[in-house]
């Protein structure tokens, strides 16, 4: 976006047919859009396409301003059986390419604008460091990886393949002193929860985190990756609900989970108790990670409530402490204070979709709770982790 002067964009729906693309093309140029589309989508149904001229400064408030015409243009869909299906964002400058765009229907409104709703930015709150210290005495004692080889892992598969490459990751990973961020990332970020999808082999790996975070063996460092790793994995649940929500709408059925993602959430739940346990002997750092599992698992949340309440207390005024707060609501079942507290953290919080909070069909926790997942992942990166980190775990 360098050298942008302003900002224009398109936005895309999918609609059944013919005759409610007609009718969405019609109702979206009356809205105010200078130039729609539609033409007949190759994966079925008809694509709808809304020029949005702008400009918009290219900013914070451009972005949410643009996001924001587009979510009105996407509740017009909804009147007409669609749903958005994406769309670009561009310099002002190629917007004569886009006026010339040919399809079976065209709708124009030159000079026309749709209404632009009045964005306030919200400062974030400040940061607070989250410690990796003090930590426990670190054991170098065998970690018990027992059961390991009685999955059937070959019969099992991640991102690239079969999986039967697993078992030899995960006790690689049972050594705090070797390529241990590399394996992580590899078992993780490549294969397990690539590009956050999960896997059949995702869930039957997730036991095995948990035993190396109990093991006694890591230091506070992994045992963080550790946690944020489960965190991530217990997100794709609500993940693919609020992501398929509006599909779901259109074709008049219930929002449906992601493959795979029910099992990874369970394999989660069933860990947690056992490291909720922790609590007490755990760094702050871990301790944030642990109350947003628990505010994705509330009943067994539940046996934290008192800890997580006295740590938003301590994080009072801070971003932590908004998390720390929802986490607390969450588990507390109070869900409409957990929306709004949901909301307000949107508000200020760069890159968390606004969108997840108008999932149609999908239940306000469940859509707090991906605000809370995802911002408390970003929020990660206020953890402090000065000589806790590197060769000084090692000496």
């Amino acid at each position: 976006m360098a050298g942008w002067s302003a900002m224009a964009g398109t936005n895309d729906f999918v609609v059944p047919g013919e005759e409610q693309a007609r009718g969405l093309a019609e109702a979206l140029s009356t809205h105010g859009f200078a130039y729609v589309t539609a033409r007949p989508s190759p994966r079925g149904g008809w694509l709808v396409t809304v020029l949005d001229e702008g400009p918009y400064p290219v900013d914070t408030v451009g972005h949410r301003t643009i996001e924001a015409v587009a979510r009105a243009a996407g509740a017009i869909a909804r009147e007409h059986g669609g749903y958005a299906n994406g769309g670009s964002r561009f310099d002002v400058s190629r917007l004569p390419g886009h006026r010339q765009a040919e399809a079976p229907v065209v709708r124009t409104n030159p000079g026309a604008r749709p209404p632009i709703p009045t964005v306030v930015v919200v400062p974030p709150p400040p940061s607070a460091p989250l410690a990796l210290t003090p930590d426990i005495a670190v054991e170098d004692v065998p970690i018990d990886l027992s059961g390991l080889d009685d999955v059937p892992w070959a019969e099992l598969s991640h991102a690239h393949g079969s999986a039967e490459d697993i078992p030899g990751l995960l006790r690689e990973l049972a050594d705090p002193y070797g390529d241990w961020d590399e394996i992580l990332d590899e078992l993780f970020g490549d294969d397990l929860l690539h590009q956050g999808t999960c896997y059949s082999a995702t869930a039957p790996a997730l036991p095995y985190l948990s035993r190396l975070i109990r093991s006694g063996a890591l230091p506070a460092r992994q045992r963080f990756d550790l946690h944020a790793w489960l965190l991530i994995a217990a997100a794709r649940w609500a993940d693919g609900l609020i992501g398929g929500a509006e599909v779901a709408l259109a074709r008049g059925e219930p929002p449906r989970p992601a493959s795979w993602t029910e099992a990874v959430y369970r394999a989660v739940d069933e860990e947690l108790p056992a490291l909720l346990a922790g609590w007490e002997v755990e760094v702050p750092a871990v301790r944030f990670v642990l109350a947003a599992l628990a505010g994705l698992h509330p009943v067994h949340g539940r046996q934290v409530v008192g800890r997580i309440t006295a740590m938003a207390e301590e994080f009072e005024g801070t971003r932590a402490g908004a998390y720390l707060r929802l986490a607390e609501a969450l588990v507390q079942g109070r869900d409409e204070p957990a929306g709004k507290l949901a909301a307000a953290i949107v508000a200020w919080e760069e890159g968390l979709d606004s969108d997840w909070l108008d999932a149609p069909g999908v239940a306000v926790a469940v859509r707090a709770g991906q605000v809370l997942a995802e911002g408390t992942l970003r929020a990660l990166s206020d953890v402090a982790r000065g000589a806790s980190s590197g060769e000084a775990e090692r000496g």
